[in-house]
């Protein structure tokens, strides 16, 4: 194999790597993201705040 051409398998390597690694924290993130959402069971007040209604 030529020298170019380890260049490029090496770079398709990464970017399998960086891909792979990308997909594995977003699946993360919104896993966390999600369970955090479910447990919050706190009630929110849904007016904005400092508004007032006369």
């Amino acid at each position: 194999m030529t020298p170019q051409g380890r260049e490029i398998l090496d770079a398709v390597k990464l970017a399998v790597i960086a891909i792979v690694c990308a997909l594995f924290t977003a699946t993360l993130v919104i896993g966390i993201g999600g369970a955090v959402l479910r447990s919050d069971k706190t009630p929110r007040d849904t007016t904005a705040a400092g508004s007032s209604h006369r």
